[in-house]
């Protein structure tokens, strides 16, 4: 298996793992007609804020998140002052010359503009803090149709890559890494096709989820009322609880070691 790259050099390889993200050369590669991401209505903001008593305030190791009127916030507290957040703002993609007329400082104020409607300390962090990501137009992918050839393979967001609502993107990756590992070192080149199949219908199914949630976040007037609504039912009969623990409670049998 032999790969051509941009800058004219040729590598390598019993086998050509495409791990290059949502838009992955590696997927059209393998099959020209591959779906395309799918832009999912939210633009991506993050950043930390230094020495702030937010992070004290804040319960530790816990995420606070806020399904906003505007705007979903989230914020986790480190242990040495710093506050991580993020916003997800729905809205259109955001394009080459927004992005390229747009500051530091109009991203934030505009940020800190929409959390301002909301009880919590999103605002505040945000007006203190600095961006450390900016305007990223959120996508998908689903069902890909072809995830390998004879000897290449798609793994993480090249070829199933859910809404970061899900949480799962990373970890997502890292379990392909592992069952894709152990496949090869049973069965070869032929363990391709059995990654694939102890693969396909959990992460199908994490960026199903995925896409459900980043539709809650919001919904409108009328719909956040049912929404918050609904939340309030299933936290009380513990739904959600055992949803959360169907993705995160899923282990993987360690692969065995290599023979020497």
């Amino acid at each position: 298996m032999w790969a051509d790259l941009a800058d004219g050099s040729r590598v390598g390889g019993q086998v050509l793992v495409g791990a290059d993200g949502v838009w992955s050369r590696v997927r059209r590669a393998l099959d020209p007609g591959a779906p395309a991401p799918r832009y999912v209505g939210q633009v991506n903001f993050g950043g930390i804020t230094d020495d702030t008593e937010w992070s004290e305030r804040l319960a530790p190791e816990a995420w606070h998140f806020v399904f906003g009127r505007r705007c979903f916030t989230g914020c986790f507290p480190l242990t040495d002052g710093r506050v991580v957040w993020f916003v997800n703002v729905p809205r259109p993609p955001v394009g080459a010359d927004e992005r390229a007329r747009t500051t530091e400082e109009q991203w934030r104020a505009e940020l800190v503009d929409l959390a301002s409607a909301d009880v919590g300390p999103a605002a505040e962090l945000i007006a203190a803090g600095r961006l450390e990501l900016s305007a990223d137009s959120t996508h998908d992918l689903g069902h890909v149709p072809r995830w390998r050839g004879p000897a290449s393979v798609l793994v993480g967001d090249a070829v199933h890559a859910p809404s970061p609502s899900s949480g799962q993107g990373a970890a997502m990756a890292l379990e392909d890494a592992a069952v894709l590992v152990r496949a090869l070192r049973a069965h070869g080149l032929p363990g391709l096709a059995e990654y694939e199949q102890a693969r396909r219908r959990r992460v199908e199914g994490i960026v199903r989820s995925g896409a459900r949630t980043t539709s809650a976040k919001a919904p409108g007037a009328v719909g956040r009322g049912v929404r918050d609504a609904m939340m309030r039912a299933l936290a009380a009969t513990g739904v959600l609880e055992r949803d959360v623990l169907r993705t995160t409670a899923h282990r993987l049998e360690p692969a065995p070691l290599a023979s020497t």
